[in-house]
């Protein structure tokens, strides 16, 4: 029903404010109903997710292999019909009993300078969610000579990848050092992915192609990497008493990526060239590197003079997390 500059900006406001409160919201609900590891509940959770991706791929496919008018308002309601689906699921869900409330600050995640540390961190690793997605799909047409049924492939692979192994992957991450080294991982192969990448341009078809598919399969494998250390130390140095806002401002890092990554990408991969894809993969490899350090500070800053943790789930939680300032 939009048709004008304005009602969109509106429209697609209201949608990002919903999205952003349902990532909030979202996260208390992984906690109780994920049981003693929620982090590898919330990675069954991206698995189905990317199924959900497939089929929703498969359906854009054909509403822009029609290309008509009728059939893109047909996703689009589509598109809603889903989201009425599943608020009707949520709503049969019993009630999640709130906690009892804690005395301190109220908006205590964004006092918290470590965690605010990491959420920087993983945004900027986030970026790398848009090199699939924008980077490697205008490379493709404006760099190589690889056909542009390709771009549907290599998401295709990375797709079915994260698919089949997400949780696979996350079963080795079950602390937050243990993340810290898993987004160390993931630098490194980022950075393996953006040093291939820039060599499909100049090579013929098949040769361009195979660089691309074996760029892509290293890249998927460090945003398993990637995926599987954010959701361990976003949960784990997040005291259950404030998972929602914890979790809430975590999703900051992701918005950040969302906003800001498609155009820094294309600044250095697509306008600068090769070199750029260099920056971005030494950028992937250099917040790899930092993250180790700032969740060992996050931990040591969330512990108490008595040894206990800052709210893993793995423990029951006594009380607020002490705090020094």
């Amino acid at each position: 029903m939009v048709h004008s500059f304005w009602p969109f900006v509106l429209a697609v406001s209201a949608a990002t404010a919903a999205k952003a409160a349902g990532l909030a919201a979202r996260s208390p609900l992984i906690r109780h109903y994920g049981g003693d590891r929620p982090q590898e509940f919330r990675a069954y959770l991206r698995a189905v997710t990317n199924v959900g991706i497939s089929l929703g791929a498969l359906l854009a496919g054909w509403a822009v292999q029609v290309g008509t008018h009728t059939a893109y308002q047909l996703m689009v309601v589509g598109n809603a019909i889903g989201f009425a689906a599943a608020a009707a699921v949520l709503v049969r869900l019993p009630r999640v009993t709130p906690a009892p409330p804690v005395r301190g600050p109220r908006w205590t995640a964004l006092r918290d300078r470590p965690y605010l540390l990491i959420t920087t961190l993983d945004g900027l690793m986030a970026i790398q969610f848009k090199v699939l997605t924008v980077a490697v799909p205008l490379w493709l047409v404006a760099a190589t000579t690889a056909p542009h049924w390709l771009i549907s492939g290599t998401m295709l692979i990375s797709t079915v990848m994260v698919i089949a192994f997400q949780v696979r992957a996350g079963r080795t991450v079950t602390s937050p050092a243990a993340g810290g080294r898993a987004y160390r991982r993931a630098g490194v192969a980022f950075l393996a992915s953006c040093s291939l990448i820039p060599l499909a341009a100049g090579l013929p078809a098949r040769a361009a192609a195979a660089v691309l598919l074996a760029a892509v399969v290293v890249h998927t494998v460090g945003e398993l990497w990637h995926s599987a250390a954010g959701f361990e130390v976003s949960f784990a140095l997040a005291p259950q008493h404030a998972t929602g806002q914890y979790l809430g401002v975590f999703g900051l890092g992701a918005g950040l990526a969302e906003a800001l990554g498609p155009g820094l990408l294309v600044a250095l991969c697509l306008t600068w060239g090769r070199p750029g894809w260099y920056v971005v993969g030494a950028m992937f490899a250099l917040t790899g590197l930092a993250a180790p350090l700032a969740v060992r500070r996050a931990e040591w800053r969330g512990s108490d003079p008595a040894g206990r943790g800052r709210g893993s789930a793995r423990s029951p939680r006594t009380g607020p997390p002490a705090r020094t300032t």
